[in-house]
């Protein structure tokens, strides 16, 4: 699939969660709480900045969206809505830092309103972060269409971009990818107390690709720990690793694998974010890309940028040792790390629509199977967890 369909792809993905989170909101009775909060005696105090940036119209925005043809639910965009980029205090291997995103809120809303994430997919270049993306830019309409549906958006750019760009990226690790998105929340917020919106109601998260992976972490970090002011009622993971290690099978497997750069991604999550000697990679990696991995995530570099410099025939990339015995003792700490990051691990208490595109080339459709048949395994009811796949 070429960049610019898989662009599309997946603009279209969102769009159709979207329109899933409808029909869920049509079909559900909203008195019904899936779980028992574990509320905590005090709300941490997380938003440090929040600038108005843009207040663009919904006509504007849905003409602008039906041009593109992606089929978003267009009737469904009542509300005008105001943008604002913040940031927020997170925490990164257990010290505070400043994490950056953006907010689109629906204006003229007379009832509570419910809340909306959104993870978006992988990026390496800060460019592309949601709070640095120009209000022109598709992503933001696609973004600012959710928001004129009546839900109040947040979308987190994520550690390593905006304000936290020198902080290396935390790529599928769980902690602290749910910690940005939980404490993004909040900061958003106490926003909406400030601006006197009401503040409290529904959450619903959606994720694509690593995004999907967020979703599902955070869904379960608030299974687990509840959410103090929020009540999940559901979650829309699309396309995430999900299962660290068959991610990496699915790597292995092939000869080609045309976006190389998530392999380098993978790999550099576990050195930096585990604090993992650098003469690491020379066992994983061949040369000279083993050296190359370790200062090519600058910050600057898009991923097609990122791939010119690395190899897409997976023999030339990964050392032979790595390769062929990927499981040996050698490697079990980093074996031992895709195994803590994976989310096969728990019982689903509320509802979680799994997606995935039939012909996914950059994450296997086989890792959404394996997930959805691991919830089922271990007790969760085919009405709260299901599977749906999206033709490519």
């Amino acid at each position: 699939m070429s960049m610019q369909i898989n662009k599309k792809f997946n603009y279209f993905i969102l769009a159709n969660l979207v329109m899933q989170i409808s029909l869920f909101l049509s079909s559900c009775s909203t008195e019904e709480d899936y779980f028992e909060l574990k509320e905590e005696d005090q709300m941490p105090i997380r938003l440090l900045s929040a600038f108005k940036i843009s207040k663009p119209s919904k006509t504007n925005i849905r003409n602008l969206i039906n041009s593109i043809g992606l089929g978003f639910p267009v009737s469904q965009m009542k509300y005008n809505f105001q943008i604002w980029n913040i940031t927020y205090a997170t925490i990164y291997k257990g010290s505070n830092i400043i994490a950056p995103g953006r907010a689109f809120v629906p204006l003229g809303y007379g009832e509570e309103l419910n809340y909306l994430t959104f993870a978006h997919g992988t990026i390496t270049a800060n460019r592309d972060a949601p709070s640095e993306l120009s209000t022109e830019d598709i992503k933001t309409f696609v973004y600012a269409a959710m928001a004129s549906t009546g839900f109040i958006s947040v979308v987190p750019d994520f550690i390593c971009f905006g304000s936290s760009e020198k902080i290396m990226y935390s790529y599928y690790v769980e902690e602290t990818s749910t910690l940005v998105v939980v404490d993004g929340l909040r900061a958003v917020r106490e926003l909406m107390s400030q601006e006197e919106i009401s503040p409290d109601a529904e959450l619903y998260l959606i994720g694509y690709l690593e995004g999907g992976y967020l979703a599902m972490a955070t869904h379960k970090y608030i299974e687990e720990n509840g959410l103090k002011y929020f009540n999940l009622r559901a979650s829309f993971p699309a396309c995430g690793g999900y299962y660290m290690k068959g991610v990496r099978d699915f790597f292995f497997d092939q000869d080609i694998y045309k976006p190389p750069y998530y392999m380098a991604y993978i790999a550099e999550f576990c050195r930096t974010y585990y604090d993992i000697d650098t003469s690491r990679a020379s066992q994983i990696f061949n040369k000279p890309y083993a050296q190359r991995i370790i200062n090519i995530f600058d910050g600057i570099s898009d991923g097609s940028q990122i791939n010119s410099q690395l190899n897409d025939t997976v023999a030339v990339l990964i050392s032979v040792n790595f390769l062929s015995n990927p499981d040996d003792q050698k490697f079990s700490e980093i074996s031992d790390l895709f195994e803590q990051n994976s989310m096969m691990d728990w019982k689903l208490k509320i509802p979680t629509y799994l997606y995935y595109g039939d012909a996914d080339i950059i994450i296997p459709y086989q890792n959404s199977v394996d997930t959805y048949t691991s919830f089922l395994a271990l007790g969760g009811s085919p009405e709260i967890v299901t599977l749906t796949s999206f033709e490519m």
